[in-house]
C-alpha cells in the first residue's frame, strides 16, 4: 500500500509538515519514493514581523486561552 505524508525535502533532511509517520520510529531502513511538487516552500523570514503580530496572527488568537501564570514569589533557602 502506497501512503503519502507532507514534508519539506532540505538537502538531505525532511521537515514533517504533517505528524511523522509511525513506521519510521526506531531505527530501521525505510524504501521510500519522492514525487517532487511544482511547488516551492519559501523559508525567508519576514523582517517586519514583530513577535506581537506573530501572536495575532496565530490561529489561536481569539480563542480564549488564558496564558498568563500566576506570580513566582520565590522560596526560602536556607544556607
Amino acid at each position: 500500500m502506497l501512503r503519502t505524508y507532507k514534508a519539506i525535502l532540505n538537502n538531505d533532511r525532511l521537515q514533517w509538515l504533517e505528524e511523522r509517520p509511525r513506521s519510521l520510529n526506531g531505527t530501521k531502513k525505510q524504501l521510500v519514493h519522492i514525487a517532487i511538487l511544482d511547488k516551492t516552500v519559501s523559508t525567508k523570514k519576514k523582517e517586519n514581523d514583530t513577535q506581537v503580530e506573530f501572536f495575532q496572527k496565530s490561529p489561536l488568537f481569539a480563542s480564549g486561552i488564558d496564558l498568563e501564570r500566576d506570580k513566582d514569589y520565590g522560596r526560602e533557602v536556607k544556607l
